[in-house]
C-alpha cells in the first residue's frame, strides 16, 4: 500500500494557497539529491487550450527543485498529430505562449524527444503487449523528474493523470506510436462523400483518395485518430475496442520512464478543472464536475487511483454519473495495466 498525500479545494485560502499546498507537499514526495540534474515533466496545453496546469504552479515545484540543491528544467514532448505541437520548434513557441517561458518559471523549457520527435531511449518493460518502449532522452537521462499532471477526462483512455503522462507524455513518436496503433481505423465507403478534408489532417501520409473514397494506408497510419475527429460525417471509423488493447499498452508503457529514472520520480496530480476534452484539445469545454484539490505520492499508479476514487466520489455528490460515464470508457484499464507490469500499486493510503 502506497502513501497518497492530499489537500483538498475546499482548505484554499488566503492562509492557505495552491502554492502553499504544493510547497507542503513537495518534500512528501521530491527524490531530488544534491547536483540532480531535474526534468520538471508538464502538459503546457495545446494553443487555445485554457484550463491546463498554471504556470506559476510549476514556477512553484522549478523554485522547490531548486532549493533541494537540483537543476530543473520544465519539459514535454512533440505527438503524432496536427497542431502546434508536432516538432521542438512549434512545442517550445506554443509552451511559450501558454506562459511556459523561462522568464516565467526560472528554468528553461525542453522538448524532451529531439527536433523532430525522435530522439529517444530503448527501455525494456517486457510487458505482455508491448516488450520495449522508446522513452524520450532528456527524460531517460535525468537524474530525477518531478511530474505535474492535470487530472481530466480523455476519449481514449477515460481518465488522463500520472499514468497517462508516463505512458504517453513521456515518449517520443515512435513510442507513442506503439501505443496508439491499435486505433488504425477503417473506412466506411457508404458514408465518405469525398470530401479529402482527412488528407491534410494526416501528417504522416496514410490517408489517401481511392475514386472518390478515402482509404487508409495501415503501414503509415499511426493511430492517433485526429482523422476521425476532422470527419463531419463519420466515415472513419475506428476499430471495436480498440480503446482497451490502447489502454492497455498505454499502463504498460508507463513503466519506461520509471524504469529510466530508477524510479526517482515524485508526483503531483492537479485535479482543478475536470474538463472532458485532454490539454491536447485547442479549446476548453466546461467542466464536468467540481474542483477536488491537489495529491501527491512517490507512486504513480496509487496516485492515479486515489484521483479517480475522489472524481467519482465528487460526480455522485454532484449528481451528474461516474468518470466512465463522461466517454463510455473505463477510465481504469491502463492504470491497472501499469500495476499489474510492476509501475505501482492499486492500494493506497489517503492522507
Amino acid at each position: 500500500m502506497s502513501d497518497v498525500f492530499f489537500k483538498p479545494a475546499e482548505s484554499i485560502g488566503a492562509d492557505e494557497t495552491q502554492i502553499d499546498q504544493i510547497t507542503a507537499l513537495f518534500p512528501k514526495i521530491s527524490p531530488v539529491q544534491e547536483g540532480d540534474i531535474v526534468a520538471v515533466k508538464i502538459h503546457p496545453g495545446e494553443y487555445g487550450n485554457t484550463t491546463h496546469i498554471h504556470p506559476i504552479l510549476v514556477k512553484t515545484v522549478v523554485d522547490l527543485v531548486k532549493e533541494a540543491g537540483g537543476i530543473p528544467f520544465v519539459t514535454d514532448t512533440t505527438v503524432l498529430y496536427k497542431g502546434r505541437r508536432f516538432n521542438a520548434a512549434d512545442l517550445i513557441c506554443t509552451a511559450a505562449s501558454n506562459g511556459f517561458s523561462h522568464a516565467g518559471m526560472g528554468a528553461p523549457f525542453i522538448c524532451a524527444d529531439g527536433l523532430h520527435g525522435d530522439d529517444s531511449i530503448v527501455v525494456r518493460i517486457n510487458g505482455t503487449k508491448l516488450d520495449e518502449i522508446t522513452v524520450a532522452s532528456a527524460i531517460a537521462k535525468a537524474d530525477s523528474m518531478i511530474m505535474l499532471s492535470h487530472c481530466k477526462g480523455h476519449p481514449a483512455s477515460g481518465f488522463g493523470g500520472t499514468v497517462k503522462n508516463l505512458g504517453m507524455g513521456c515518449l517520443d513518436k515512435a513510442g507513442k506510436t506503439l501505443v496508439h496503433k491499435p486505433g488504425v481505423p477503417d473506412i466506411d465507403p457508404e458514408k465518405c462523400t469525398g470530401c479529402s478534408k482527412c488528407i491534410s489532417e494526416c501528417l504522416w501520409g496514410a490517408l489517401y483518395m481511392e475514386g472518390d473514397t478515402a482509404r487508409v494506408n495501415t503501414e503509415l497510419c499511426k493511430g492517433d485518430l485526429s482523422c476521425a475527429n476532422s470527419c463531419r460525417y463519420g466515415a472513419i471509423v475506428p476499430p471495436e475496442g480498440f480503446t482497451d488493447e490502447m489502454q492497455a499498452r498505454l499502463g504498460e508503457a508507463a513503466l519506461g520512464p520509471v524504469k529510466a529514472l530508477g524510479g526517482k520520480i515524485g508526483y503531483i496530480n492537479w485535479i482543478f478543472n475536470l474538463t472532458p476534452g485532454c490539454d491536447c484539445f485547442n479549446f476548453s469545454a466546461p467542466t464536468f464536475a467540481g474542483d477536488i484539490g491537489i495529491l501527491a505520492s512517490k507512486d504513480p499508479v496509487a496516485i492515479d487511483v486515489a484521483s479517480i476514487d475522489l472524481i467519482n466520489r465528487r460526480m455522485k455528490h454532484d449528481h451528474v454519473g461516474q468518470l466512465t460515464s463522461v466517454w463510455n470508457v473505463d477510465p481504469v484499464i491502463h492504470v491497472e495495466y501499469a500495476a499489474k507490469i510492476g509501475a505501482g500499486s492499486l492500494q493506497y493510503s489517503l492522507r
